[in-house]
């Protein structure tokens, strides 16, 4: 069980390398019984904490990853029934739908029959009895439509790699035609799989980074990759129609229609995503939990450099540890051999 953790299919996730960190705080000779996961991300973090039977709590300013941290991270015991995904995955007659994604994402992101299921499939959802099993079907909801997608990622209109008939040497078609329905109902199973209890009261929340006013004795912070060169791709990006589907009933009138993509602008933010004010962020979030244990993240070329992150850490902690991690590939971005992982412990 202890090395079961969820896959999940976004960019820079730790999935590959989330064992060699805790093994490093392991080392470290730290006493500690709960974490706070700033950046929570794909929850992989948290979901390593909470196998190794930490108290959680597990933050991110998305709230379709809110649902995902409700669903891994807060939920202990419940399941989805084989009737709750047959309801999921059927029209009813008596919901009166509508056809956001349909309407609105023709030739963007996914065949039309597909758009129209995922605005039944998410107003379903809607209906289900239970908070912890709307988070579940969510989860499999967003993974469903990621795991469809060229490069995982909503911020162009791509739809053409799918569909077009040439070789490529990349994606799997064999999993982009695979029936979406079917496709829905191995996520389900996914996520009950998933589900388990560590007899701890863990919990998800829904704050930006600098917001969150939550504590705990080990705080983990793996911010958003800024690139120091070239142009960056922010988080809300790559993945606003997952933001779309947990906001579905007020998504469409975010949608920004002069942007090829039709990105929906709920939660868009610059916290930790602008070159500009990075430093300045990292400085008042190090500020905000300096009497905590730190663990931070980080790749080695990113923006501010290690030097700065460096200068930060020491004004506010006199124990400074780095450990350089072997090189290996990210998810969605294999091919940069030049990218490690650096991993700072402040004590």
């Amino acid at each position: 069980m202890k090395n079961k953790l969820p896959v999940t299919r976004y960019y820079g996730s730790k999935r590959r390398i989330v064992h060699k960190i805790w093994d490093l705080i392991e080392k470290g000779s730290i006493e500690f019984n709960s974490v706070l996961d700033v950046f929570g991300g794909s929850a992989t973090f948290s979901y390593k904490a909470k196998l190794e039977g930490k108290r959680v709590v597990y933050n991110d300013i998305f709230k379709f990853n809110h649902i995902i941290g409700k669903a891994l991270i807060q939920n202990n015991s419940t399941k989805l029934t084989g009737e709750d995904i047959e309801f999921l995955v059927t029209f009813h007659a008596d919901i009166e739908y509508k056809y956001h994604v349909k309407d609105n994402y023709h030739d963007i992101y996914f065949l039309d029959q597909e758009n129209e299921m995922i605005d039944v499939i998410v107003q379903n959802i809607i209906h289900l009895k239970g908070h912890y099993k709307q988070a579940m079907a969510y989860y499999a909801l967003f993974q469903t439509t990621l795991i469809k997608r060229p490069f995982n990622t909503f911020h162009r209109k791509n739809l053409n790699l799918r569909t077009r008939d040439v070789k490529r040497n990349f994606g799997n078609k064999v999993t982009w035609e695979k029936d979406l329905v079917e496709t829905f109902k191995q996520f389900c199973a996914d996520i009950n799989s998933y589900t388990f209890s560590n007899k701890k009261n863990n919990k998800s929340v829904n704050f930006s980074a600098l917001s969150c006013n939550e504590e705990a004795d080990l705080v983990y912070i793996d911010p958003p990759y800024v690139s120091k060169n070239g142009s960056h791709v922010d988080y809300h990006s790559r993945y606003h129609f997952l933001e779309a589907l947990a906001n579905y009933h007020d998504f469409t009138q975010h949608i920004c229609l002069n942007r090829n993509n039709k990105e929906v602008m709920i939660n868009k933010s610059v916290e930790f995503e602008s070159k500009k004010t990075i430093l300045e962020d990292i400085d008042k979030l190090i500020s905000k939990h300096k009497d905590k244990v730190i663990v931070f993240s980080y790749r080695n070329n990113g923006s501010p450099s290690p030097e700065e992150l460096k200068n930060i850490f020491s004004k506010y902690k006199k124990d400074c540890s780095e450990y350089i991690l072997d090189s290996h590939s990210y998810a969605l971005n294999r091919s940069n051999k030049d990218l490690h992982e650096l991993v700072y412990i402040l004590k």
